[in-house]
């Protein structure tokens, strides 16, 4: 009797355990039974607020009501629900039971939490969020000025639902004027870094002055969205960086980048470039952590510099001026490096640059023991 090889043999048995798998997630993949659309509320942000003397969570949910009306001309119907907690579940339980609806967060991209939210434990925040309710883990982190029941029920020019514009907004303009997207599973990560730090969007409503026309004419009071502000924070503190130095914290953290930069000199004169790209480089010998940042951009707008000439990227002027912007970013990297040092908070994570150099000898929170130096370099190109 001739010997099965050994080889012949296995490749039949890998066949044999793919095919049973197969066989097991056709048959009982199509007897899980799957809540109908109808009887789901599909939630597109949710807020979570916290209540130091009462111990309570205030969870708020924004949902699109499916099967509502009917017809070609229907509209989408938004419904807004709170509830308080001692646990995150508890609270959407009961806005479950308020809706008659099963709470679905599969759809949720927008995680609106308050400050006092943000020294609790981050991981006990988030798991059951993504466990229980299956929040993806790219939904955005945003917090702000106003409380999140509040920023989630606000009406605004673009758009009746504030999760959605967010999810719009942020999803497509990372790092352009100071917006940073750290999606939950960013949060999550770097809060059990070295660093132990996060920056995320901070919002601050006010209210239209002209608001958009309507056919019955005004819409009532209409609300815009500054996002030109950055918390950053750890478990214990937090500190808002604004205007342009949150810029620059969004350029320098963020993975890609639009949007466009600005250069004005004491005379006035005043150059915008578009931002075609970013190359970052941050090394680490032992405490030393070193920063090369290139910028590759494209001259958009020149006001108030005395020329004959109709300036184009290749002229010398322009060049100059991308220079002098990039050592500013390099002074302003240096004042946001002595500002985390000062506020002990590493929203930089220059910590975990310096874990990756010294290993698990590294002390825990040696912030001040960190040296940082950055090198800024921008690029004038002609695009096609």
């Amino acid at each position: 009797m001739k010997k099965l090889a050994i080889t012949s043999y296995m490749a039949r048995t890998k066949w044999a355990v793919i095919l049973i798998i197969a066989i097991i997630l056709v048959v009982f993949g199509r007897t899980v039974e799957t809540p109908s659309l109808i009887k789901s509320a599909i939630v597109l942000g949710i807020g979570i607020d916290y209540d130091e003397e009462s111990g309570n969570f205030d969870v708020s949910a924004q949902s699109v009501l499916v099967g509502i009306a009917g017809g070609q001309d229907a509209q989408a119907t938004y419904a807004m629900y709170n509830a308080q907690g001692k646990t995150i579940a508890d609270a959407l339980d009961k806005i479950s039971r308020k809706m008659g609806l099963i709470v679905s967060l599969a759809h949720c991209n927008v995680l609106f939490v308050s400050p006092a939210v943000l020294k609790l434990d981050h991981l006990q925040l988030i798991y059951p969020l993504t466990g229980m309710y299956a929040l993806p883990e790219q939904a955005i982190l945003v917090s702000g000025k106003q409380a999140p029941k509040e920023i989630m029920a606000l009406r605004l020019g673009t758009t009746l639902s504030s999760p959605f514009f967010l999810q719009q907004a942020l999803t497509n303009e990372e790092g352009s004027d100071g917006m940073i997207r750290t999606t939950v599973k960013d949060f999550a990560a770097r809060s059990l870094s070295r660093s132990k730090s996060n920056a995320i969007p901070y919002i601050i409503a006010t209210k239209m002055e002209n608001p958009p026309m309507t056919e019955q004419g005004e819409g009532g009071d209409t609300y815009e969205m500054d996002l030109s502000r950055a918390l950053v924070f750890n478990h214990e503190k937090d500190r808002i960086i604004e205007g342009e130095y949150a810029e620059l914290l969004a350029l320098f953290s963020s993975r890609d980048i639009v949007g466009t930069l600005n250069y004005t000199t004491e005379d006035g004169g005043s150059m915008e470039f578009k931002i075609l790209g970013k190359k970052i480089r941050i090394k680490a010998s032992g405490k030393s952590i070193f920063a090369d940042m290139e910028l590759s951009v494209d001259l958009s707008d020149v006001q108030h510099v005395s020329t004959d000439n109709v300036l184009s990227s290749a002229d010398e002027i322009v060049k100059r001026y991308a220079n002098l912007l990039a050592k500013q970013f390099e002074k302003r990297l240096a004042e946001l490096f002595e500002t985390s040092k000062a506020d002990g908070i590493d929203f930089l994570n220059l910590q975990d640059k310096a874990y990756q150099s010294v290993g698990r000898t590294l002390p825990e929170d040696c912030l001040d023991e960190l040296i940082f130096s950055a090198k800024v370099t921008i690029k004038v190109q002609e695009t096609a």
